[in-house]
């Protein structure tokens, strides 16, 4: 028995798309090497030679990146990547669910009454129910 990438690895290099399939590597596992923030403002656009080109969202950013590109490249060396280039662009949306950042916040017991002495004036039952949860979306979706 052979392992399955022994046989792959030959036949990837053979097709010419060894670069594709490290940058979409990369790309799947870019919020496991980058934390937050950097992950959110950056996504990996391209991979030739060793050289990866990383799209970034704001000059601010662009700036910014430029004075930690040696840690960065020492973070991408397990996938080929010798060097790397910033570019202004379009970044792609993360792909992955952070299961560990939570998108609410719980209702206090000072929102639960907020929300009660709002809500009491309203005659119709129906509508003071969804006037209820509109409030409650509103107060525990985390910005």
């Amino acid at each position: 028995m052979r392992r399955a990438d022994s046989l792959l690895a030959p036949l990837i290099r053979n097709l010419g798309i060894e670069d594709a399939v490290r940058l979409e590597r990369i790309r799947e596992e870019w919020q496991n090497i980058f934390e937050r923030p950097i992950s959110f403002h950056t996504s990996p656009s391209s991979l030739r030679e060793g050289e990866l080109l990383i799209s970034v969202d704001s000059p601010v950013w662009l700036q910014q990146l430029g004075f930690y590109k040696e840690a960065i490249i020492k973070k991408l060396h397990g996938f080929g990547v010798k060097t790397v280039r910033f570019k202004l662009g379009r970044v792609l949306p993360e792909r992955k669910y952070d299961r560990t950042v939570s998108k609410s916040r719980p209702l206090t017991e000072s929102d639960s009454l907020y929300i009660e002495e709002t809500i009491t004036s309203v005659a119709d039952q129906e509508l003071r129910e969804r006037i209820k949860r509109a409030i409650e979306k509103s107060i525990t979706f985390k910005r």
